[in-house]
C-alpha cells in the first residue's frame, strides 16, 4: 500500500514540477536582470516572543536565464531557528529543453545538483517508472515527511 502511494505521489510531483519548468524559463527569460535584497523580521513586544522571533536577509540575482537566491533561514528545531548559508541556483536554457537545480551549502562546502532533460523526461516518465525502491518505501517510513513543491504557475516577476 505505501509502495502504491509513494509511486503515485511521486508521479504526480514529478510531472507537475517537469511541465512547469519550460514555462518559468520563459518568465525568467522575459524578465530584465536584477539584483534586489530583502530583510524582513518579525518582533514583538513581549520579551520571551520576541526571542522566537525569526528574521532573514534574502538576496536574489537574475541574469539571462539564471535565478539566484541567497538565504541564512533554515528552519526552527527545539525552540530556536536554524541559520546557515545556502544558495539555490536555477540555470536554465533558452529553448526550454533542459534545467539544472544547484543547491550550495557553503557551511559544509556541499554542493546538490538536479537536472531536468524536460522533454526527454516528460515522454518517459509513467507511472511504471515511479516504483520505489524497498530502501527508499524503509527511508522514508522512518524519517519525518518533508515535501516541498513549487508552483510556477503562481511566480510572476513585476517592477
Amino acid at each position: 500500500m505505501v509502495h502504491m502511494i509513494l509511486q503515485h505521489r511521486d508521479y504526480r510531483q514529478t510531472a507537475t514540477t517537469l511541465g512547469g519548468v519550460p514555462e518559468l524559463l520563459q518568465k525568467i527569460n522575459e524578465t530584465p536582470d536584477f539584483y534586489v535584497e530583502m530583510k524582513w523580521e518579525f518582533t514583538s513586544w513581549v520579551p520571551l516572543v520576541s526571542r522566537v522571533c525569526p528574521s532573514d536577509v534574502c538576496r536574489v540575482w537574475k541574469s539571462g536565464a539564471k535565478l539566484r537566491v541567497d538565504i541564512t533561514l533554515l528552519g526552527f528545531e527545539n525552540m530556536s531557528w536554524e541559520r546557515g548559508r545556502r544558495s539555490l541556483i536555477f540555470k536554465g536554457e533558452d529553448t526550454g529543453n533542459w534545467a539544472e537545480l544547484i543547491e550550495v551549502n557553503h557551511d559544509d562546502k556541499l554542493v546538490t545538483t538536479e537536472r531536468f532533460e524536460i522533454s526527454q523526461q516528460m515522454k518517459r516518465l509513467t507511472l511504471d517508472s515511479m516504483i520505489p525502491k524497498s530502501r527508499e518505501v524503509e527511508r522514508r517510513l522512518t524519517s519525518p515527511i518533508i515535501s516541498t513543491c513549487l508552483d510556477t504557475k503562481n511566480i510572476a516577476f513585476e517592477r
